[in-house]
């Protein structure tokens, strides 16, 4: 037998709050906006509530929890979701193909950046790298990993997790990364899908 513990009225109340709170996250996480790069030749779409930050090769947003512009405006790069875009010209790359690529950036180029890049961490030991992953393609190199960042006391910061991307063609390198408070990283997989999904590159 089912015991009820309270009002019908309240617990129907509590539910049509809370599918207008998800609905309401989904709805901010729906709304994007697009980027796009004619001197690194490529697009992507971005959370619209996010922070959007650009620089010489950089493209990041900086997104509070909720995708509230305002908190989004004042948030930590270092405590929030981050969805990072860097570009490398490598102009010796020009013309080479897709084994000789390869071969120039390897997979343990790949990780021996990671903890930098992604964690801003100086002691590789500190950093866990998973599921590494090279695929040879016809015009490209492609690398993926899932990461998981040391907490960092003195910074008040907890573990976050990543996932990374790079893709190396000829003549330019794109790293995509994406990181998140651990206990958050979750709750955003369909926004970081969507980032990662969302990215091409242009001949």
């Amino acid at each position: 037998m089912r015991t009820c513990r309270g009002p019908f009225w309240l617990t129907s109340a509590g539910v049509v709050l809370a599918l207008a709170a998800t609905l309401a996250q989904a709805q901010a996480t729906a709304e994007t906006r697009p980027f796009e790069s004619s001197q690194y030749r490529y697009s992507v779409t971005l959370p619209a509530g996010c922070r959007h930050d650009e620089g010489p090769g950089t493209l990041d947003a900086v997104c509070a929890t909720d995708f509230d512009p305002d908190k989004s405006a004042m948030a930590s790069a270092s405590a929030a979701l981050v969805l990072e875009i860097g570009v490398e010209p490598v102009p010796d790359d020009a013309g080479k193909p897709a084994a000789e690529l390869a071969r120039r950036y390897d997979e343990a180029q790949f990780k021996a950046e990671v903890p930098e890049s992604v964690c801003g961490e100086a002691d590789k030991t500190r950093v866990k790298i998973e599921n590494a992953k090279q695929v040879v393609e016809e015009a490209q190199v492609a690398y993926t990993a899932d990461v998981t960042c040391p907490e960092i006391k003195f910074l008040g910061l907890g573990e976050r997790r990543a996932t990374v991307e790079v893709f190396v063609t000829p003549g330019l390198r794109y790293r995509l990364m994406a990181r998140a408070p651990k206990e958050e990283f979750e709750q955003h997989k369909e926004a970081v899908a969507a980032f990662f999904a969302s990215f091409r590159i242009h001949p």
